[in-house]
């Protein structure tokens, strides 16, 4: 019966159980031909049968408590490796074996049974690298996810305006990608545009921020892996954006931002933002060496406005502030030496209270 039968033990899942086990170390190994020493009396083993290692007998195993023992935290009972190849073949996406109850029978741990399991598992691993690769790479497309995943994930139906997002170019951004708690806290409160599970239980995940493009994987246990960020349409100007804000233009609006920095002692930086009469946009920050950076709408405000978090805005219409005077502070604002991650914040707060009309040199 299931209830009786003998644990794998501490010993490797590769070796044998009780019934199929290797001669014990005190079987006799030759005939001993003296026989003024044989006697039948203190004959510990018999020639011919087969003992488990020591201390196995006392080990019993019945349906519950390999469930126990596979599922829980801890196990006394497998090697850190059986137990992950266990829970792999036992996976309750792909295995109903759990519903079997006390029915149900631990496999065998036979030498060529195990091999045969460790290269299914392993060759399902291939597959599921594979797929995680061209996922993560621009190749992938969500209206054709090509051989690697499931036919039912490739619709027969195309929307319009989806031909146009599988064609618009995708630019890798490493330094967005780095930011893995960050960008975890911001899915956490999205809606992914794409979303589809493989047999294993594998969430494949697509998210739009803007125009960003944040793809990441979610395993049976719930946690997520950011693989890839991509920024939709083209790359990130250097220089600015392709519209010029004329000088004319009146401030509508301006807020200030902060977003995280992997440098300097405040690990953030500041920077704010102007809304113009015209529509434009203008983004306003000092550098820790002492540039003041003007840039006219970046084609990436909009997703680096979202990683960020607002600290202040203020609504300026009616306000008598223009681009040009703006322009004309931040030119007078640039220093030749360095400056402190302090000073860089302190700037971003005059420029904003120069924009809304709070401040005057």
């Amino acid at each position: 019966p299931a209830s009786s039968l003998m644990a794998t033990s501490r010993i490797s899942m590769a070796a044998p159980q009780v019934a199929t086990a290797r001669l014990s170390a005190g079987m006799p190994r030759g005939v001993d031909l003296n026989l003024d020493k044989f006697n039948l009396s203190q004959v510990d083993i018999w020639a011919g049968t087969l003992a488990a290692p020591e201390g196995a007998e006392k080990l019993t195993m019945d349906t519950a408590a390999f469930w126990l023992d596979l599922d829980g935290p801890t196990s006394a009972t497998f090697t850190a490796e059986d137990r992950a190849l266990l829970s792999d073949i036992y996976n309750p996406t792909l295995s109903d074996r759990r519903s079997d109850g006390a029915c149900f029978v631990p496999p065998p741990t036979s030498l060529t049974y195990m091999h045969k399991l460790k290269q299914l598992v392993k060759e399902e691993s291939m597959v599921m690298q594979e797929r995680k690769a061209h996922f993560f790479s621009t190749d992938f497309n969500m209206e054709n996810v090509g051989p690697l995943f499931p036919s039912s994930w490739t619709s027969s139906i195309q929307l319009d305006g989806q031909a146009q997002g599988a064609l618009a170019q995708r630019v890798p951004r490493p330094e967005l990608e780095a930011q893995q708690e960050l960008l975890r806290e911001v899915l956490s409160a999205a809606t992914p545009a794409f979303e589809r599970q493989t047999e294993d239980g594998t969430h494949f995940l697509v998210y739009k921020i803007g125009s960003l493009e944040v793809r990441a994987t979610k395993a049976r246990d719930g946690r997520v892996s950011i693989g890839a960020v991509f920024s939709v349409g083209s790359a990130p100007p250097l220089d600015g954006g392709c519209r010029y804000t004329e000088d004319s233009e009146k401030v509508v609006k301006v807020t200030k931002y902060v977003e995280r920095c992997s440098s300097g002692k405040l690990r953030c930086k500041y920077y704010v933002v102007v809304r113009t009469e015209g529509g434009n946009a203008v983004v306003v920050e000092k550098l820790l060496n002492g540039s003041v950076v003007w840039t006219e709408n970046p084609e990436d405000l909009e997703s680096r406005n979202f990683l960020a978090k607002v600290m202040r805005s203020e609504d300026c219409k009616g306000s008598t502030i223009t681009v040009g005077e703006l322009r004309g502070s931040a030119r007078l604002s640039a220093a030749t030496d360095g400056m402190s991650p302090s000073e860089c914040k302190q700037y971003a707060q005059t420029a904003y209270r120069l924009a809304i009309g709070d401040f005057v040199y």
